[in-house]
């Protein structure tokens, strides 16, 4: 018969562990097999053990008392007042009113909605900023709902939204840093998150300001800012991996939609582009004709955006996606003229907003449209009235 294998005693154990003659790990303040078998542990008195005597047991095999119970165990990713076994009902809310109400105000295509109710929520279980991005959004829906009933709640639903937007930039941000086959569809999930996250946070901008200190327009600026950068971050990306379940979200980017010869705001448009071939704030004639290529260039896309989304054959396929997707398609000479504050690249956003005023029924556009038109027009007076006359008309201000 083979020896019987030494082990090193546990001198110091609880005296649960020493009671049942198992091997205590003397982890502090609960050890490892107390958490186990949820036995109340307790260590004996140092001073006991130095006189040699065996301390009583009495204790030992009893369970946790209503008088003494154990320290919970916490695991790093846990809140302060949230334990091991507890379940997050805030988050749990948030989930289930993505996936049976937000969803639906992210698209008007069946196909699409879908993709967002199911496809991203799958992918969000794997990719933690993925999910908080999920989340932020339908704290911000909640959010908007809640202040619609005036409830004292909508504040806390902002302040949930933000704190998950934020983590899951970071996070977000880390990926962008190693992309590959098996986040990619995460990261393109999460860049449709962000530019709706964005324009809700400005929209709600207009009522509920986040930053008392900043206006609607300075809001929305710094939206596009955020879904610019994220876009110019991902587009390498996909000429790599050119097949994705996220994919179809993104088809209004390269589907060529019918234009009709003419739509309301043609003649206002054409308007615009003269007075901004003949405004100028340089100081020579190089650099007034690149200011007018800029400006015709922002016009032009523009004037596609209104011809593509007035419609009535595609009014059905894309409408919100094809009003964002100028956001990201004019040039960053323009951004840079419109961060500037420049006249002219003020009034072509002012036609813009009436693209969002169209969609005013959708809660994170809602009030976006007329509150950024009304910030600037008083931005640019009397001087150039007749040429956001049509804008100022079409939203009713």
């Amino acid at each position: 018969m083979s020896a019987r294998k030494p082990h090193r005693k546990s001198r110091n154990g609880c005296l649960s562990c020493k009671s049942r003659h198992i091997k205590c790990g003397e982890e502090h303040p609960v050890c490892q097999n107390c958490i186990e078998f949820d036995l109340q542990c307790q260590y004996p008195d140092p001073s006991t053990l130095k006189k040699g005597s065996h301390p009583s047991c009495a204790v030992c095999n009893s369970r946790k008392s209503p008088a003494i119970s154990r320290a919970p165990s916490r695991s790093r990713s846990q809140g302060p007042d949230q334990t091991e076994n507890d379940i997050n009902t805030s988050d749990l809310e948030l989930l289930h009113h993505f996936s049976t109400s937000t969803y639906l105000t992210m698209s008007n295509v069946p196909a699409e909605q879908h993709i967002w109710q199911t496809t991203l929520i799958r992918l969000g279980l794997r990719h933690k900023f993925l999910l908080r991005g999920i989340l932020g959004l339908s704290a911000l829906h909640l959010g908007h709902l809640a202040h619609l009933e005036s409830s004292p709640g909508s504040i806390d639903y902002m302040v949930k939204a933000s704190t998950h937007q934020n983590i899951g930039l970071g996070d977000f941000r880390k990926a962008l840093e190693t992309i590959d086959a098996s986040t990619f569809d995460a990261i393109l999930a999460f860049s449709c998150v962000v530019p709706i996250h964005s324009i809700a946070v400005a929209s709600g901008s207009a009522y509920q300001p986040a930053n008392p200190d900043q206006d609607i327009l300075s809001s929305f600026l710094n939206s596009l800012s955020l879904f610019r950068s994220v876009n110019s971050l991902l587009l390498p990306s996909l000429d790599i991996y050119t097949s994705s379940t996220i994919s179809p979200l993104l088809q209004v980017t390269t589907q060529k939609l019918p234009e009709p010869s003419s739509f309301p705001g043609m003649d206002s448009l054409e308007r615009l582009e003269i007075a901004c071939t003949n405004f100028s704030t340089s100081t020579t004639s190089f650099q007034n004709q690149l200011q007018r290529n800029i400006f015709s260039s922002a016009i032009a896309t523009l004037r596609s955006t209104f011809a593509t989304t007035v419609d009535t054959t595609s009014t059905d396929r894309f409408t919100i996606g094809a009003v964002l997707i100028w956001t990201i398609s004019v040039s960053d000479e323009y951004f840079v003229q419109l961060s500037r504050g420049h006249p002219s690249a003020l009034a072509i956003l002012a036609h813009y907003a009436v693209l969002l005023h169209r969609h005013d029924d959708v809660w994170w556009l809602q009030g976006l449209g007329f509150s950024l038109l009304e910030k600037i027009c008083a931005e640019l007076g009397d001087e150039w009235a007749e040429v956001v006359r049509w804008p100022r008309m079409a939203v009713g201000l």
